[in-house]
């Protein structure tokens, strides 16, 4: 028996090419997405065909996202040919896509569920604060469970999150700057705010809004000290750190304030020349505080000291290996 013929493409809309290419003979392979997900009135609405999504969202597609363009039943035989790889439950990596680090974050999120937000230093990376990717991913989600489909990265923690707080980039719900910032401080530690805060990515009333929005968070004893560090600028606080550092450490020989040449030298090892200098925070130094410190770097070195230079995360997160720096040069210096 001779089939249908198919009915005639009305004048003015021939067939997309795309649209048959992509899965000849199924449905829906054209059409408008309406991001159903729960942060669709922050995602504006486009019209895409599967391939297209496919491009946009990193080779990554959840059944849910699948279930908009194909039936069950198309999604199940391009998993039964390979042309679809399911990385988690639920969770599909498209053939020729690799997994990347991009595509890794999008997994993550989606492999919690329709509410999950990436946020911390995931969230950080993904709005290009930090440079580095991560190796784990923090997804918020306000659904109690286990969530025994979480990808092998992902570390999960409930929590019902401000709107405030959720920005959609690349079509990925993540945390907005401050709260992501203040999440990746606690993994990555205070100079990731410093360096928010200088690069114009923050501003200091916007992470204390964010951070008071919490008052239970993980870590806010941290977070807090940080703030208040920030706050302050911050200069007596280091002198007590580096004080505790030295007294516990019974490092000895050293003046604080130590006045030369004009200059007072944070910490001072006169009989060897040696000063120990704390910069500060980058976001509170202007243009004349950074040229007033490094004419007196110069000043010093031509006057024959040996000038160490220390972070506030070098006194804050590595103690241990600052202390270690110091007594090698000292013993250079003695045995010279």
């Amino acid at each position: 028996m001779t089939s249908p013929a198919r009915p005639p493409t009305p004048p003015g809309n021939p067939p997309s090419p795309t649209e048959f290419a992509v899965d000849p003979g199924f449905r829906d392979q054209q059409q408008t997405h309406t991001k159903r997900e729960p942060f669709a009135h922050l995602v504006r609405q486009i019209r895409v065909d599967l391939n297209e999504f496919v491009i946009r969202h990193d080779g990554v597609v959840s059944a849910r996202q699948a279930r908009g363009f194909l039936s069950t039943s198309a999604i199940g035989r391009r998993l039964s040919s390979g042309v679809w790889t399911a990385v988690t439950p639920g969770v599909y990596l498209v053939a020729g896509h690799q997994r990347s680090a991009r595509a890794q974050a999008r997994i993550a999120a989606l492999s919690v569920g329709d509410d999950a937000v990436l946020g911390g230093e995931a969230a950080a990376w993904w709005l290009d604060i930090v440079d580095k990717p991560p190796r784990k991913h923090l997804v918020y989600t306000a659904t109690r469970g286990r969530y025994a489909r979480a990808s092998s990265t992902t570390v999960v923690r409930q929590r019902h999150l401000d709107p405030h707080d959720i920005s959609v980039v690349d079509d990925l719900p993540v945390t907005a700057r401050e709260a992501s910032v203040l999440d990746a401080a606690l993994t990555l530690g205070i100079s990731v705010v410093d360096s928010a805060l200088l690069r114009g990515f923050v501003t200091l009333p916007g992470l204390e809004a964010a951070h008071q929005r919490y008052p239970g968070r993980r870590g806010i004893a941290n977070i807090n000290r940080f703030l208040a560090l920030l706050r302050s600028g911050a200069r007596s606080e280091a002198e007590r750190v580096v004080v505790r550092m030295f007294r516990r450490a019974h490092v000895t020989g050293w003046i604080a304030n130590h006045p030369v040449g004009g200059y007072l030298i944070d910490f001072a090892f006169p009989d060897i020349n040696l000063a120990i200098e704390i910069d500060g925070f980058g976001w509170h130094r202007d243009v004349g505080a950074f040229q007033h410190d490094r004419t007196r770097r110069n000043a010093l070195v031509a006057a024959g000291w040996t000038v160490l230079n220390y972070t506030w995360a070098d006194l804050l997160e590595r103690p241990s290996e600052t202390l270690g720096e110091i007594a090698t040069v000292r013993h250079q210096l003695t045995a010279a």
